[in-house]
């Protein structure tokens, strides 16, 4: 297995040669270096600071974030890539590292404290695809955060198969991108949230797939005043989510798919959460883990990993 550092996160690939891998770390690295709402010279810090004014952008931020926008509209609104000021205002201002330490937001990152908080339904950007160009209505600010992974982690796939790489495997932090299949399938452990280091249960999956999971533990922090927060946000009340579940891993035919619905069965809850997805999405699989240690999985799980777990424990 091939390892590195890129988004903040650790990346790991399988089954790439020497070339490829240096293509994957070239293609994170220049992703982050545009796409990172941490660093003030990035492109999409530009987008978030022409608020109110037409933005010629990059074709990656324009597909990026067209394609986040398209899950979007698919889900209602309950994924959205428009909370940057939220987020901030929230205290996760800085990359998850600094922020924990303690230390300052970076010169140049708005201070949007004090901004007044819009519906979520009023932010969202207009795009002329004519002209390559996205206007963010005032207000607005973009975080393409954990999309921007599974995201670039399904490009990357794509572009190592029509390269021939008829097998291989993409973790962007825990967004995976499977292609092709081993004679044994792949083995994919679900984490559990209690204690990252270790597997809740181990799936073996046999066909091309995407795998994601969010977890409420994995990225949360105490703000100014000493309230516990997250970063997984309901668009209805523009606070972190306060639903039965800690972690959703979704399985679905694409990487985003995964990672956007996985987001919204935390959101939901998962008495709201399981028949909303599997009335709109029966395709997919998932496991979803409680506040109280439970354990539901289900929808097209099957389908993923037919022999179904290798081993799972109580929590």
């Amino acid at each position: 297995m091939h390892t590195f550092q890129a988004m903040n996160t650790q990346m790991a690939t399988l089954g790439l040669p020497p070339e490829s891998r240096r293509k994957a770390e070239s293609w994170f690295a220049f992703v982050e270096r545009n796409l990172s709402r941490f660093r003030p010279d990035s492109e999409l810090n530009r987008l978030n600071r022409s608020a109110g004014r037409p933005f010629m952008a990059s074709a990656l931020l324009f597909e990026a974030l067209t394609a986040a926008d398209a899950c979007r509209e698919e889900t209602g609104g309950l994924f959205t890539p428009y909370l940057g000021g939220v987020l901030s205002s929230l205290g996760y201002d800085r990359s998850f590292e600094k922020l924990t330490a303690g230390r300052p937001s970076p010169d140049g990152e708005p201070d949007v404290s004090d901004s007044p908080r819009r519906p979520a339904a009023e932010l969202r950007a207009t795009f002329d695809e004519r002209m390559m160009s996205i206007r963010l209505p005032e207000g607005c600010r973009v975080d393409l955060g954990g999309f921007a992974k599974g995201w670039s982690a399904e490009q990357l796939a794509g572009m190592l198969r029509r390269e021939g790489i008829r097998t291989g495997a993409v973790d962007a932090g825990g967004d995976i991108a499977l292609w092709g299949a081993p004679e044994r399938g792949w083995e994919i452990g679900v984490a559990d949230p209690r204690d990252p280091d270790r597997d809740l249960l181990e799936l073996r999956i046999g066909r091309p797939a995407g795998i994601a999971t969010s977890s409420t533990r994995k990225r949360s922090w105490t703000d100014g005043e000493g309230r516990a927060r997250h970063h997984l946000i309901d668009p209805a009340t523009l606070l972190p989510a306060e639903s039965d579940l800690v972690q959703a891993t979704v399985v679905a035919p694409r990487l985003t798919q995964a990672e956007v619905y996985a987001k919204c069965l935390i959101v939901l809850g998962a008495a709201a959460g399981i028949p909303w997805l599997e009335a709109r999405r029966p395709e997919f699989g998932y496991v979803l883990v409680g506040r109280d240690g439970s354990v539901r999985r289900g929808g097209a799980l099957e389908r993923y990993a037919p022999g179904g777990e290798t081993h799972a424990r109580a929590i």
